[in-house]
């Protein structure tokens, strides 16, 4: 992407793509917003019913804002001005730790969903979750800015 102030198409289908990813991540991460563990019954049901509306609408709501910050943060990086002096190559190893830690988010992301556990384990996993998404945003930011 170029740095010019102005936006383009393109400009404008990168940022659709990208709300449109966060989008759909969301709705992954979530199980779409089906509720699978509560008993069936009419109240239920309901209350599923209205779990999913209100899930999809935040999905969209974390879309849009996620989608627009990563954008915009890409679209209008400041240049670098500095000149290079000779380092140890670390992207390599923010690549690997990247995809390492990606294998583990979808490990413990189908762990929850997938294994019949006591919540106090339940909340363990997602807590490590929510660690290894800040590790991941941690490790783009480094890879986009490398000063």
């Amino acid at each position: 992407m170029s740095t010019s102030k102005r936006l383009t198409g393109k400009d404008y289908a990168w940022w659709v793509i990208s709300v449109l990813a966060f989008f759909f991540f969301f709705l992954w991460v979530g199980n779409f917003g089906n509720l699978g563990y509560l008993t069936q019954s009419p109240i239920t049901s309901y209350v599923e019913r209205l779990w999913s509306v209100t899930y999809i609408a935040a999905g969209g709501v974390f879309g849009v804002f996620m989608g627009s910050i990563v954008f915009l943060s890409v679209k209008f990086r400041a240049p670098s001005e500095v000149t290079q002096v000779r380092r140890i190559n670390v992207t390599t190893y923010y690549y690997t730790a990247l995809i390492i830690d990606l294998i583990a988010a979808i490990a413990v992301t189908y762990e929850i969903f997938n294994i019949s556990i006591s919540q106090f384990v339940t909340g363990l996993l997602a807590s490590a979750e929510i660690l290894l998404f800040a590790s991941i945003i941690y490790l783009v930011y480094k890879l986009y800015y490398t000063e």
